[in-house]
């Protein structure tokens, strides 16, 4: 649940966190990870450190894994009550391989959409890495010293329980606004980047 309930004084703490405390994380899997090790990406600088990254809320993921699990139950179902009893064997068997084909296809890309697409917050700049396919991705970046304000929301019941929600993140930078959207924690996220911005003017 957010934090709606604290006292005004402890608003106020800086809540970048450092590096090598018990909240770093070794878990590739996990959705918020502070300071990720051996993780990189393409135009990452030598001096510059991943503070945080970022996937989608895991439960998000129960929708794809649902319609996968359904998808795979569904040939022996329609065995069950003889849906292709009046076709050859052998055209039954092509019919249930290009299924079970079709549908791991679609759990690969259900899962690499959550994996790659990533959102990164280093000492230097904001990254948004949004993953269409395995030969289409889009990355987008803005410098801190450019983010001019940083606004996060919740909504539903089940953001509001599970604490996840989007981060907008506006900028003078040549792409106006950066969305992290339905990520956990978002105020925590978005004090983050405001202890940044205030630490780079």
């Amino acid at each position: 649940m957010p934090d709606l309930f604290i006292a005004p004084e402890n608003k106020d703490k800086k809540t970048i966190p450092q590096e090598g405390t018990s909240e770093s994380s070794e878990n590739l899997f996990s959705a918020f990870v502070l300071y990720p090790h051996n993780i990189n990406f393409e135009t990452k600088d030598k001096e510059e450190k991943i503070i945080l990254m970022l996937r989608q809320h895991p439960v998000l993921n129960l929708k794809w894994i649902a319609i996968s699990i359904i998808l795979f139950l569904l040939p022996a179902f329609s065995q069950k009550i003889g849906l292709f009893s009046a076709l050859p064997p052998g055209y039954y068997l092509v019919i249930v391989l290009t299924w079970y084909l079709v549908t791991v296809a679609y759990a690969i890309e259900g899962f690499f959409g959550w994996y790659f697409n990533v959102f990164f917050i280093t000492t230097r700049r904001v990254i948004d890495v949004d993953f269409f396919n395995l030969i289409d991705k889009r990355v987008s970046d803005a410098e801190i010293e450019k983010i001019q304000d940083v606004s996060y929301s919740t909504s539903g019941p089940m953001g509001t329980t599970l604490n996840f929600g989007d981060v907008r993140v506006q900028t003078a930078s040549e792409i106006p606004e950066l969305n992290f959207e339905r990520v956990p924690n978002p105020e925590r996220v978005a004090k983050i980047l405001d202890d940044l911005r205030a630490s780079v003017h």
